[in-house]
C-alpha cells in the first residue's frame, strides 16, 4: 500500500511567498503570442469540425457541400 504524507496541503493557485520576477524581451513576447495564436487556431478548427459533424448528424450526412463552403468562408476571414 502506497501512502502520500504531508504536513500541509497547498491549495491550487496558492501564491509563492517570494515570487520570481521574469523580464521578457520582445522575442519572448512574440514567441508566446505565436503559441497562443496556434492554440486559438487549433481550437477554432476543432469547433468548426464539431459544428460540421453536428450538421451532418442532423441532416443525415448530406452536408459535404455546406462543410466545404464553411471552410472556404473561414479561410477568407483569416
Amino acid at each position: 500500500m502506497s501512502m502520500i504524507t504531508t504536513a500541509t496541503w497547498v491549495p491550487r493557485g496558492f501564491a509563492a511567498p517570494f515570487p520570481t520576477k521574469y523580464d521578457f524581451n520582445e522575442e519572448e513576447f512574440e514567441r508566446i503570442a505565436d503559441l497562443a495564436k496556434l492554440q486559438l487556431d487549433d481550437a477554432k478548427e476543432d469547433l468548426e469540425e464539431a459544428e460540421n459533424e453536428e450538421e451532418q448528424a442532423k441532416s443525415g450526412g448530406s452536408s459535404k457541400a455546406t462543410a466545404s463552403k464553411s471552410a472556404k468562408a473561414t479561410a477568407r476571414e483569416e
